[in-house]
């Protein structure tokens, strides 16, 4: 038995791999954000609006929205890289908070601005499917990107970083989405707009959940 104990310390010393580091987290997160936002960008650019949304940085509520989705769902990456870490702060998870803030304030300000101001009225609650299936079909594709990023490193917080990847993909698609149609957003289609993030969060947790099990 010893001779097998040493040969085989001796096999594992002669062939054994060395495990290849992770990149610092910060470094993954925004090598991550860069592809994606490229990515966004260039697709705005040949299929969006992208000059004319532009044009509507100027009108507080709009920016205040756009921004905020963006903050958020750059926040909320960041954050579900570094809760993957054994050891971060649990409080990475309010990262995404302010830019929340701004995002939700933003569209109600705007919602209301189109109630009062253009007397704007629903003609039907399923006016803004187009945004809804955008969001989705944006943001899971950059969701299951963050998750093949994180998956060596998901045997902790899993539910906590899949839905921070969820909800930042999520508001990434929505920033993207301002950019194709140029305009405010009105209360049905702010109202679809959270459904949407909040559907593909909740639906990150469920996958958490199903992975644990």
């Amino acid at each position: 038995m010893r001779e097998d104990t040493n040969r085989l310390i001796d096999r594992l010393a002669s062939e054994a791999k060395p495990v290849q580091p992770l990149q610092a987290p910060l470094l993954r997160a925004g090598l991550l954000l860069a592809a994606v936002l490229t990515a966004m960008a260039a697709f705005a650019g040949l299929n969006g609006h992208a000059g004319e949304a532009l044009t509507h940085i100027a009108h507080l509520p709009y920016s205040t929205e756009l921004i905020g989705a963006a903050i958020a769902g750059i926040s909320a990456i960041v954050a579900a890289v570094m809760l993957a870490i054994p050891g971060r702060s649990p409080n990475w998870v309010y990262a995404p908070a302010p830019g929340l803030i701004l995002w939700l304030i933003g569209g109600g300000i705007e919602c209301q601005r189109q109630i009062v101001e253009l007397g704007y009225v629903p003609a039907t609650m399923f006016a803004s499917r187009d945004c809804f299936a955008f969001i989705l079909g944006v943001g899971l594709p950059t969701a299951v990107a963050v998750y093949l990023l994180l998956r060596r490193s998901l045997a902790i917080n899993t539910t906590r970083v899949l839905a921070l990847a969820g909800l930042g993909a999520a508001l990434l698609a929505a920033t993207l989405l301002q950019f194709m149609h140029a305009h405010g957003t009105n209360p049905v289609d702010f109202g679809t707009h959270v459904v949407a993030v909040a559907l593909l969060t909740f639906f990150a947790i469920l996958l958490s959940r199903v992975a644990h099990r």
